[in-house]
């Protein structure tokens, strides 16, 4: 029983040490008073309320009552929850009087409020309880022992341990210590015969009923009676007080009046006298049973019709609540009838409908019949143009011999073609300079106003990315979408610097390059080409309930990635990107990859002496990450290889789709036991176990710790990954169009079938809009081989289209 406990509450988690319990009923206006005391006398103390509910017995409806069993279980369930909804609304009008205080709350369910009281108190351990004595109305100032008949239940069941006042109006009317080990031990030592206010003492003592207080009270009379006839014993001549019988001096029996005896032979005068009061003291035990059989009946007569006028009580209380729950539930009724005849109105309406479509089948039908007979006038019209074939064989024929005089004509039509092709090689070397001129005539320059207008004032609902490197807004400008980066103010870069080193990036182009198309030096911003389909870290991550890359999409994404690597590597002097990973590697409405950021971090310059070859070259601080090549870490010194690093990180994660940190490790013992399959990630679809593997040795390579040991990505990398797109290619086709599509009819930019191939100086075919946009940013470089190209012209590939459309109408 010792030590501190802690219980926890409906209110908090209270030490019953520190708190005092408070036992309250379901009316708050007579438990209102014992509250309030408890909140005046133990001012700064914790207060719990306690409360013991009783679920209902009988529900009365309408004019009868039923049985709580043999309602639905529904209904039991309703009615209970109501109770219990009621009881917490009572406890919360209590919880608002202790406004002032921390306050909790324990209930329980139980039948007999006392006992439920008494169990609380055992099971929590309580030690401060506050109830009440009696009722606020049976209170006067008279009252000065326990009236009702929990309080006395609860004063002698209750623990030891339990310290309990008892309360009645706002005063207080008894305490339970805790050292009192019972109230009959308090009786027996009224009744010493000692003790001279013997019956004020036995009604402070409320630890007992009514009988057992009278029989004690009795006994405790006739005791002192003894003593006060001992008390004045004298010794008259030879006279000496004669001994009380053995039962008298127990106490548990009517004392006899005392006997004196003489040496003057008075013997039989004693014994006389003696007779004469044992037969009154039998008369009076009788009379005095009978009194008390009588007073225990009407006691008991009293209690029975008290229990009664409860139980009844409480029996309408419940058939009110009841009332209520019917009420409740006929409202609900009415509702679903309500809800029926709508469903109904639906079902009409759906009727109607379909009587309608009915009516249309039937329009139909008899349409397919006038097109049966219109398809007799159309046979006999197929039957003249037979005739008509006929006579343009004829003219065929005589075509021919035209078509022979023709071919003369061509001959000399290629000669001259031949030698106005010379001449246009010649005016191409003079318009060059012009071209390069126009080129970078469109290379925007924006004021912050266009900014602010493109981007509805900066409107929050427009951002979409930020970062250490700005905030990203979508914008409009000139009838186009378009990203707009908001770099930091940082450095002392002027405006000019700025928009020559923004120049110089947008000179950079490549497919899979984001597009950088203007600058706002007075905002230090920089407009980019607008992809619909964010980073590929969201896509991984499948951000907004996005489904999932397939395998073909990612190995395609890994050799765009690829492709422009090789791209930037290859320039002169040698252009590293240095801060690859998957957010900066963002996806179009095709789900076309493209690098981003681009030399992004020397635009925010710490000083303004930055050049081009510095801003792309290998002395650099880009952000440090896990994609970061550990060579640069130690060097500070960034190479064509440390984006091979990055790229292989990268790879492993198109393959796994696991977080980066750790992901060498985990591949690698994958491997090393022969069960890559279970870091694959499966939510991409099957993948072909062999070019997994292939895919799994090559990103492993290129994140060798050294550099000099990862792979090259011309000779190495793009000679495993190439053939992959290419099969993955025509795999997603032959899977999103049901059959295989032939390579050469896929353009290589889209990826997608050609509906317009032109053909470039490079001989590659391509779809016009792709290579158009191409050489229209100011390209001179073949898209497939970063070579240069010879001319800028495009010559329509009839022959393919033509097999295209082929090809369509038969699939």
């Amino acid at each position: 029983m010792g030590g501190e406990r802690e219980i926890e509450t409906e209110g908090f988690c209270c030490d019953v040490e520190k708190t005092v319990f408070v036992a309250v009923g379901k009316n708050v206006k007579e438990s209102k008073s014992t509250l309030l005391w408890a909140l005046q006398s133990f001012a700064g103390k914790n207060l719990c309320l306690l409360h013991v509910h009783q679920p209902a017995h009988l529900v009365s409806l309408m004019d009868g009552k039923f049985s709580v069993k043999k309602l639905t279980q529904h209904a039991v369930n309703s009615c209970r929850d109501l109770e219990l909804q009621k009881m917490h609304e009572v406890l919360n009008q209590y919880i608002l009087i202790l406004t002032q205080v921390q306050a909790g709350k324990v209930w329980i369910e139980m039948d007999n409020v006392e006992k439920g009281i008494v169990h609380i108190i055992s099971q929590h351990n309580i030690r401060w309880l506050v109830m009440g004595a009696a009722a606020d109305k049976n209170y006067s100032k008279k009252l000065l022992k326990l009236k009702s008949r929990k309080a006395l239940f609860v004063c002698q069941q209750a623990p030891a341990s339990c310290h309990i006042w008892f309360v009645c109006k706002s005063s207080l009317i008894y305490t339970r210590s805790v050292n009192a080990s019972s109230c009959v031990g308090s009786i027996v030592a009224l009744s010493s015969p000692t003790n001279t206010g013997g019956k004020s003492l036995l009604q402070s003592c409320a630890d007992v009923d009514d009988d057992e207080l009278e029989g004690v009270s009795r006994r405790f009379t006739f005791q002192c009676m003894v003593h006060s006839i001992r008390s004045t014993d004298k010794v008259v001549g030879n006279l000496e007080p004669a001994p009380l019988p053995m039962d008298v001096m127990s106490g548990d029996c009517l004392p006899f009046p005392l006997l004196y005896k003489s040496q003057d032979n008075l013997h039989q005068l004693s014994s006389a006298i003696l007779l004469e009061e044992k037969s009154q003291e039998k008369a009076a035990c009788e009379i005095y049973d009978k009194l008390e059989h009588a007073m225990l009946d009407a006691e008991n007569s009293k209690q029975k019709a008290f229990e009664e006028s409860v139980r009844r009580w409480k029996a309408e209380e419940d058939a009110m609540e009841a009332m209520h729950k019917a009420e409740a539930s006929e409202s609900l009724c009415m509702k679903e009838i309500n809800q029926r005849k709508e469903l109904e109105e639906v079902l009409a309406r759906q009727r109607q409908e379909l009587e309608t479509m009915k009516n249309q089948h039937d329009q139909f039908v008899k349409q397919l019949q006038m097109v049966q007979e219109q398809k007799l006038v159309l046979e006999s019209r197929v039957t003249e143009s037979h005739r008509t074939e006929e006579e343009l064989e004829e003219k065929i024929i005589q075509a021919v011999d035209l078509l022979v005089t023709f071919k003369g004509r061509r001959d000399e039509m290629q000669i001259e073609h031949a030698n106005a092709i010379r001449e246009v090689n010649a005016l191409r070397n003079l318009v060059a300079e012009d071209a390069a001129s126009l080129c970078r005539s469109q290379f925007l320059s924006l004021s912050f106003l266009e900014i602010n207008e493109a981007t509805h004032n900066f409107d929050p609902s427009w951002k979409i990315g930020d970062g250490r490197y700005g905030s990203v807004y979508k914008g409009f400008l000139h009838h186009m979408k378009v990203a707009i980066k908001m770099l930091p103010s940082r450095g002392s870069q002027g405006h000019m610097e700025f928009e020559q080193e923004a120049g110089l990036l947008s000179r950079v182009r490549h497919p899979n390059i984001v597009t950088l198309i203007g600058t706002c030096p007075e905002s230090r911003s920089l407009i980019y080409e607008y992809l619909e389909n964010g980073s590929l870290e969201d896509r991984l991550a499948c951000c907004g309930k996005t489904p999932p890359l397939p395998w073909q999409t990612r190995t395609k994404i890994a050799s765009e990635i690829c492709s422009a690597l090789i791209f930037l590597h290859s320039d002169n002097p040698c252009i590293i990107h240095g801060n690859l990973k998957p957010t900066k590697i963002l996806l179009d409405s095709k789900f076309v990859s493209k690098l981003s950021d681009l030399g992004i971090c020397h635009l925010i310059a710490q000083d303004g002496n930055l050049t081009y070859t510095s801003t792309l070259c290998n002395k650099t601080n880009p952000e440090v990450s896990v994609y970061m090549d550990p060579e640069f870490l130690e060097t500070r010194e960034l190479t064509a290889e440390s984006d091979v690093y990055s790229f292989g990180i990268i790879l492993l994660r198109l393959l796994t789709g696991r977080p980066a940190l750790g992901i060498v490790k985990d591949v690698k013992c994958a491997l090393e036991r022969d069960n890559l399959k279970t870091v694959l990630d499966f939510s991409a679809g099957p993948w072909p176990l062999e070019q997994a593997q292939q895919l799994a040795h090559l990103a492993l390579r290129c994140c060798e710790r050294k550099r000099l040991d990862r792979p090259d990505l011309v000779s190495d990398v793009w000679g495993v990954i190439e053939p992959m797109r290419d099969l993955c290619t025509l795999s997603y086709l032959d899977s999103k169009e049901h059959r295989r599509v032939p390579s050469h009819f896929v353009c290589p930019i889209f990826q997608d079938i050609m509906n317009d191939p032109h053909i470039a100086a490079d001989g590659f075919t391509y779809e016009a809009d792709a290579i158009k946009g191409w050489l229209n940013s100011g390209h001179k470089t073949s898209p497939m081989t970063n070579l240069k190209l010879e001319h800028c012209d495009l010559l329509p590939n009839f022959a393919l289209y033509n097999t295209i459309q082929e090809w369509l109408q038969q699939s």
